[in-house]
């Protein structure tokens, strides 16, 4: 998990140009468009990289199954959760389950 929180923290020293370049970089490797739940709304608006950006507002409301464990940023920030699509971003389930105590994995 410290590969996540470490990321966080560099992206936030950078200037926000680098930052947008870095998350476009990211949505290249992003295969939220395979998974089951995401739809033509979603292409429309071209979302992606829920993982880090958080979950859909405008197309996805319901999961209907989910891929964020074959994903290749997952897999490289030792991320713990799953359908960033609807539930949230890395940090705000993070968050959730602190508060909660129970994740929704």
């Amino acid at each position: 998990m410290e590969t996540y929180n470490n990321f966080e923290k560099e992206l936030k020293k950078l200037p926000i140009e680098e930052r947008e370049k870095l998350i476009e970089e990211k949505k290249a490797k992003c295969i939220c468009p395979t998974c089951p739940s995401y739809n033509k709304c979603a292409i429309v608006e071209r979302e992606k990289l829920f993982c880090m950006i958080g979950r859909s507002f405008l197309c996805i409301s319901f999961e209907e199954g989910c891929k964020c464990d074959e994903c290749p940023i997952k897999e490289e920030y030792k991320l713990k959760y799953n359908y960033f699509c609807t539930r949230s971003d890395e940090k705000g389930q993070r968050y959730l389950n602190s508060v909660w105590g129970s994740t929704l994995v």
